[in-house]
């Protein structure tokens, strides 16, 4: 039985292994792209501040993400950059990139904005029939998180409940809108349940939109919306010594 000759990949062509030429034993990595390491980067982060892991005030120290990460300080400087954009990060003097805190005032002009655009999803969702099981689901994890005083967690379910109301509008930008929010949102919505007596009453607060979803009246699922976002949120201004009356009311 003849051998065959052994023969290597030598820049993409084969052929027989030449004396004084240093064969290659494998396929040459492909380059990482730098964009794709900063997109990484900033999924990664953002996931970190929106899930509460990185707190309202605290700094992101780029040596200590980049070692975290497992990448060079450019592309955590750059995924930085755009949560600054985004809104989620600010540059102070003498500390750096810090994770946003929400005053008064920012409070005011963040439930202005949902006060608009989510009466708006959950009126399209209700006229496209979305899938309420979800929503139950969420209600059960708000109320089950209430019972442990977990009021970052509650917030974080919260959130999914009214994310999964605005991806199911099918309306692509309110839903590119809504994602860029997501990260003040859930800030929005911590520190909202924070001043919560009881945290359970946040969980039952979400039932009546679900009802009101299965009943197929997209006119009154846009009205529940509207109170619903701003029914609490006056008593968290006034404690950040902001003035409730700022709000406006949205129209259904």
């Amino acid at each position: 039985m003849k051998s065959r000759k052994l023969t290597v990949s030598v820049r993409g062509k084969s052929g027989p292994s030449t004396p004084g030429r240093k064969a290659r034993t494998g396929a040459r990595l492909p380059r990482i792209n730098h964009r794709r390491l900063v997109d990484v980067a900033y999924e990664e982060l953002r996931k970190r501040i929106v899930s509460g892991d990185f707190p309202m005030g605290s700094r992101l120290n780029e040596v200590h993400l980049a070692s975290d990460l497992g990448v060079s300080r450019a592309p955590v400087r750059e995924a930085v950059r755009r949560l600054s954009e985004e809104g989620l990060v600010v540059e102070r003097p003498h500390q750096g990139a810090v994770v946003r805190e929400l005053d008064a005032a920012a409070i005011v002009d963040l439930y202005n904005v949902r006060a608009a655009i989510e009466p708006l999803t959950i009126r399209l969702a209700t006229r496209r029939g979305i899938d309420t099981r979800p929503l139950r689901v969420l209600v059960d994890r708000m109320a089950a998180a209430a019972r442990s005083g977990d009021y970052s967690l509650v917030a974080r379910h919260e959130l999914d409940f009214h994310s999964i109301i605005c991806h199911n509008s099918g309306n692509q930008i309110l839903i590119g809108i809504f994602r860029g929010l997501e990260g003040l949102v859930l800030m929005g919505l911590a520190l909202d349940d924070s001043g919560y007596p009881d945290l359970a009453e946040v969980a039952r607060e979400h039932e009546p939109l679900i009802d009101v979803i299965e009943s197929g009246d997209e006119n009154a699922a846009a009205t529940a919306m509207a109170a619903h976002v701003l029914s609490n949120v006056g008593y968290l201004i006034q404690r950040l010594g902001g003035n409730p009356e700022d709000l406006v009311p949205a129209r259904s």
